[in-house]
């Protein structure tokens, strides 16, 4: 009878046992399910956020060249940071020529090309348009262009 009793509680020391791992790997399955979406849920915020950069621009009227520039010189930093990865590469086009590469040595003539259309013909600054023409796979921005 000694035996029998000992043998009945070392079943259920057995099954206190896995029931306390059942729940230890449950518990390491529903945490690790909702980091990573923690995580996805962070990535798609910071995408946004860096997207937000750029799209602000997009469908606003009066841009002037100093848009144009600012836009450039934040895609050129981008580029610089991400100098070998092609997916967050971005290209910003001004009437049909990428501008961002060389946009530090540019941003001057750019400005003076508009003052002086301002003082030869008494013109206000030219306003552009800007459109997003596509987006990486990663969600980031790839190309915008001004007109």
């Amino acid at each position: 009878m000694e035996n029998a009793s000992n043998a009945l509680v070392m079943a259920g020391g057995v099954l206190i046992g896995i029931l306390i791992i059942s729940l230890a790997v449950y518990l390491f399955v529903d945490f690790g399910t909702t980091s990573a979406q923690i995580h996805q849920q962070t990535e798609e915020r910071q995408i946004t956020e860096f997207n937000s950069k750029f799209t602000s621009y997009e469908n606003k009227e009066g841009l002037t060249i100093y848009d144009v520039v600012t836009v450039a010189e934040y895609a050129y930093e981008n580029n610089k940071y991400y100098e070998n990865a092609e997916e967050y590469k971005i290209t910003v086009i001004l009437s049909g020529g990428a501008i961002q590469d060389d946009i530090q040595e540019r941003k001057n003539e750019l400005i003076i090309a508009d003052q002086q259309q301002i003082t030869k013909y008494s013109k206000s600054l030219r306003t552009y348009e800007c459109t997003i023409n596509s987006y990486h796979p990663n969600g980031r921005i790839k190309q915008i262009s001004f007109k």
